[in-house]
C-alpha cells in the first residue's frame, strides 16, 4: 500500500515523527535510529509500513529499507509484534543485530528491553535462514567500483580495501573521484 513518504518534517520526538506531505501531515512512530538521523525540518523520506492492529493503525518509519524489511521480519516471529520490533530497530543497527544473529550472541539480544533469553533464542532460530549476503550493507557506489576495479585487473579483495576506506574517509564522494582516488592508492601499492 504505502512504500515510502518524502515531506518537510514538521517535528521529531524520540520514538515519532511528523511529516507533511503536501498539506496531507503523518504522524510515524519511528525508531531512535531512524530520529537520530532525520534532519531539524528539512525534506525528509521515510520508508513505511502500515500496521493494523486489533486497537490501532500506525504507521511506522524507517531511515532505511534494510530496517523496514528487518521490522517486518521480526515481527513474523512469534510473540514479537511491531513494539519489540521497534525496540529492537532502537537499541541496535541492522549489521549488528546480523551480526548477533550469525554468532548467536543471546547477550546482546537480551541487553534489548522486551526481549528474554526464550525470545532471543527464537530470534536466533527464525532467523539464522533469513541472515543477508555479506555485501548487502556495502553501498553500491563501493560496489560498482570495486567492480570496475576489479575489471581493469587488480584484484577484489584489495580493491575492497582501499576502496572502503576512500568511501569512509569521504562518503559524498562521486563514483568518479571514487574510481580514480582508488587508482591512485593501488597504483601505489603494487
Amino acid at each position: 500500500m504505502l512504500y515510502a513518504i518524502k515531506g518537510k518534517l514538521i517535528k521529531k520526538e524520540n520514538l515519532r515523527a511528523v511529516v507533511d506531505v503536501n498539506g496531507i501531515i503523518f504522524d510515524v512512530v519511528v525508531p531512535l535510529s531512524t530520529s537520530e538521523q532525520l534532519p531539524n525540518g528539512g525534506e525528509s523520506k521515510l520508508f513505511v509500513e502500515l500496521v493494523i492492529g486489533e486497537k490501532s493503525v500506525k504507521l511506522y518509519g524507517f531511515s532505511t529499507e534494510e530496517e523496514k524489511l528487518l521490522f517486518n521480519e521480526l515481527r513474523k516471529i512469534s510473540k514479537i509484534g511491531a513494539q519489540t520490533a521497534l525496540s529492537i530497530l532502537s537499541n541496535v543497527t541492522v549489521k549488528e543485530f546480523y551480526e548477533a544473529v550469525e554468532k548467536q550472541d543471546k547477550e546482546l539480544l537480551v541487553s534489548i528491553p522486551g526481549i528474554g533469553k526464550k525470545t532471543a533464542l527464537s530470534i536466533i532460530v527464525e532467523m539464522a535462514s533469513k541472515l543477508p549476503k555479506q555485501d548487502q550493507f556495502i553501498p553500491n557506489i563501493v560496489k560498482d567500483t570495486i567492480d570496475t576495479l576489479n575489471n581493469l585487473g587488480f584484484a577484489k579483495s584489495k580493491a575492497h580495501e582501499i576502496v572502503t576506506k576512500s568511501y569512509k574517509s569521504n562518503p559524498n564522494i562521486s563514483l568518479e573521484e571514487l574510481i580514480k582516488e582508488s587508482l591512485k592508492k593501488l597504483k601505489n601499492v603494487r
